[in-house]
C-alpha cells in the first residue's frame, strides 16, 4: 500500500483542528430534514457533520482586507473532507467571487456581511449566461457550477456593492450606441469600461437539490439569484433591495430550471422582482432548456418592474407555473407574462390566484407578446420562432391603484388561447380591461372601477364570455364594454349604470354571434349600441 500523503495528512489536521463536529442531526444537515424532498418524496442525501470557520483559513472580518482566498481555502477544504458547512461569523469580508461545491452549506451568520469587491481585477471571468445567451461573463459572488447538494443560508447579508458596475454599464452603453452597436448578441467592444457582463449575487449553473434560505441580499450588480439549468430549487424566505429603476437587478430570475419553490421572500429592486426565463430566443441548432414546474407564493414586493413574470426570453419554452398569495404594493406592473416574435417555443398553463395589488405605477396585469415589436397589425409568417402562449388563469385577484387595469394582447399570426380573469376586483384605475387577438377569453365575476374608457374592451376576440361585469360608476358617453371584430361572444348577468349610454357597443362590420342573456341595465341605458356600421345582425340572440 502506498504511503500517505504528508501533506494530505496536515491538511486534515489542520481541518480537524478549525472544524467544529455537529452533534447528531446537526445545523449542517438540518436543512435536508425540514420537508425539502424531491423525486418521490425522497430525502436529500446528508451532508457530513464538520462545521469550518472561514476565519480558520485566513479571512478576515474588517471590511478592508480581501478575503477570497481564505473563504475559498474553507470551502475546499470542507469539501475534501465529504462536504459539511462553512460558516461565516459576524463581522464584514471583503471578496471576490467564491465557488461552492456539492455537499456543502454555506451560512453566513446573523451579523456577517459579504462585501462585493468594487475591484474589477478581482472577478474572474467563466462562460455563463447573459440575458438568455451563452457567453463570457464575470464569475458571481457566490458561484456554483455543476454541483449536487448545496445550499446558501444564513440569516446574514450579501452587499454587491453595485454602484460601480451600474456606473460602467451606463458607460458601456453610451460607447455602444455611438459606435453604432444594435442587440445583445455583439460583445462590448474593445476599451469598454465594462468588458463583460456583471456578475450576479448567486448564480448557480446545471446543479440539484439547491437551498437559497434566510439571507439579505442588496447592491447587486444586475441580476440578484440566478439558477441556470437547475433542478430541484428552493428560495425561501430571503430579503433582496436594489436601487429602484436600476437597470437588470432582478430579484430572482429562474433559467432553464425545474422543480423551483420560492416563497416568503420580499423583494424591492430596481428591475423585476420575480422573472421566470428560459434562453433569449430561436437560434438554429441551439436549442435552450424550458423551464417548468415552477412556484411562486406568500412573496412581498414593493419597488420593481413587476410582482412575478415569464420572459421576455422564452426560447426553450415555459410551462406549469403557479403564482399564489403573493402582495405587490409600488411596482410598476403586477403579473407580467410577455414574449416577442422570433423567441418561439411555448408559454402555457400558467395560475395566479390570490393577488393583492395596490399602488402600481402602470399596468396589474400584462399578457403581451409584443415586447419588442409594435407591430400589431400585419400577419407574419408562422414558424418555429412564433412564440405561443395558451392556458392562463388569474383568479382572486385585487388591484387598487394603477394606469390600466389590465392588457392582453397576442400576436394576429398567434393570438393567446384560453385565458380566464375570475374575481377580479378593480378598486381604483384609469383604465379597464383591454383584450386583443385572442382565441378562447372569459372575464367572469369583475368589478372594475376605471376613470377612463370602458371597463372591458375586446378587439379581434373569437369565443368570448363575458359573465358579472359589474362596474360601480361609468363616465357618461362611455359604455361599460366595447366590441369591435369580436365573433362568437356571450355577454351574461352584466350591469350598467343609470351613467352609461350602454351596456355593450359594437363597433364595425366584424362583429359577429353575439349573445346576450340576463343583463341588467338601468333607463336610460341601452343593452347595446351599434356604432362606425357595425349591424343589429351581429347580435343573435337575447334573453
Amino acid at each position: 500500500m502506498a504511503a500517505e500523503d504528508p501533506g494530505r495528512r496536515a491538511f486534515l489536521r489542520r481541518l480537524a483542528g478549525s472544524s467544529v463536529v455537529l452533534s447528531g442531526s446537526g445545523a449542517a444537515e438540518s436543512w435536508l430534514s425540514a420537508g425539502h424532498a424531491t423525486d418521490g418524496n425522497a430525502p436529500l442525501k446528508a451532508i457530513s457533520k464538520y462545521a469550518v470557520n472561514v476565519l480558520d483559513f485566513g479571512a478576515v472580518s474588517d471590511g478592508r482586507t480581501l478575503c477570497t482566498a481564505g473563504i475559498q481555502a474553507a470551502i475546499e477544504a470542507c469539501a475534501a473532507a465529504g462536504g459539511g458547512k462553512v460558516f461565516v461569523p459576524p463581522g464584514k469580508y471583503l471578496t471576490g467571487p467564491i465557488f461552492l461545491k456539492s455537499n456543502l452549506e454555506f451560512e453566513v451568520l446573523a451579523g456577517a456581511t459579504l462585501l462585493g469587491s468594487t475591484n474589477f481585477a478581482d472577478y474572474r471571468t467563466i462562460p455563463g449566461r447573459w440575458e438568455g445567451l451563452d457567453r463570457t461573463v464575470y464569475a458571481s459572488l457566490i458561484t456554483g457550477l455543476d454541483l449536487e447538494n448545496v445550499a446558501i443560508t444564513g440569516q446574514g447579508s450579501l452587499d454587491g456593492q453595485g454602484t460601480v458596475w451600474l456606473d460602467a454599464w451606463g458607460r458601456t452603453q453610451e460607447l455602444r450606441k455611438k459606435l453604432g452597436i444594435v442587440g445583445r448578441e455583439p460583445e462590448n467592444p474593445p476599451g469598454s469600461p465594462l468588458p463583460w457582463p456583471r456578475p450576479r449575487m448567486i448564480n448557480l449553473y446545471r446543479s440539484r437539490k439547491v437551498l437559497i434560505r434566510g439571507l439579505t441580499i442588496q447592491g447587486s450588480p444586475s441580476w440578484t439569484v440566478h439558477p441556470v439549468s437547475c433542478e430541484d430549487v428552493y428560495i425561501e424566505g430571503l430579503t433582496i433591495l436594489n436601487p429602484p429603476h436600476s437597470w437588470n437587478t432582478d430579484g430572482i430570475d429562474p433559467e432553464s430550471c425545474r422543480n423551483v419553490r420560492i416563497s416568503g421572500c420580499y423583494i424591492s429592486t430596481g428591475d423585476d422582482c420575480v422573472m421566470i426565463k428560459s434562453g433569449y430566443k430561436h437560434i438554429p441548432g441551439r436549442p435552450f432548456q424550458p423551464s417548468e414546474n415552477i412556484a411562486v407564493t406568500n412573496c412581498t414586493f414593493n419597488a420593481g418592474g413587476c410582482g412575478v413574470g415569464i420572459g421576455s426570453e422564452t426560447a426553450g419554452g415555459v410551462r406549469n407555473v403557479s403564482i399564489s398569495n403573493c402582495a405587490c404594493d409600488g411596482t410598476t406592473c403586477g403579473l407580467y407574462f410577455r414574449t416577442a416574435r422570433g423567441r418561439g417555443n411555448v408559454v402555457e398553463n400558467v395560475s395566479a390566484v390570490n393577488v393583492v395589488m395596490r399602488n402600481l405605477e402602470e399596468t396589474g396585469i400584462v399578457v403581451s407578446m409584443f415586447y419588442e415589436d409594435e407591430d400589431r397589425a400585419t400577419l407574419h409568417p408562422v414558424d418555429v420562432r412564433t412564440p405561443i402562449f395558451r392556458n392562463f388563469q388569474c383568479s382572486e385577484i385585487l388591484l387598487d391603484g394603477a394606469q390600466t387595469s389590465v392588457v392582453v394582447e397576442g400576436l394576429p399570426e398567434s393570438p393567446i388561447q384560453d385565458l380566464s380573469l375570475n374575481n377580479l376586483f378593480v378598486k381604483a384605475a384609469d383604465r379597464g380591461i383591454s383584450c386583443y387577438q385572442v382565441r378562447g377569453l372569459s372575464v367572469n365575476n369583475a368589478v372594475v372601477n376605471s376613470t377612463s374608457g370602458p371597463s372591458v374592451e375586446c378587439k379581434k376576440v373569437l369565443d368570448l364570455e363575458l359573465v358579472r361585469i359589474r362596474p360601480p360608476k361609468t363616465q357618461p358617453n362611455v359604455p361599460v364594454i366595447a366590441l369591435e371584430d369580436v365573433r362568437g361572444a356571450m355577454v351574461q348577468s352584466c350591469s350598467a349604470p343609470e351613467s352609461s349610454p350602454a351596456l355593450v357597443q359594437l363597433k364595425g362590420e366584424g362583429n359577429q354571434d353575439i349573445t346576450l342573456a340576463l343583463n341588467r341595465v338601468s333607463a336610460p341605458a341601452q343593452e347595446v349600441a351599434f356604432t362606425d356600421g357595425a349591424s343589429e345582425r351581429a347580435v343573435v340572440k337575447r334573453i
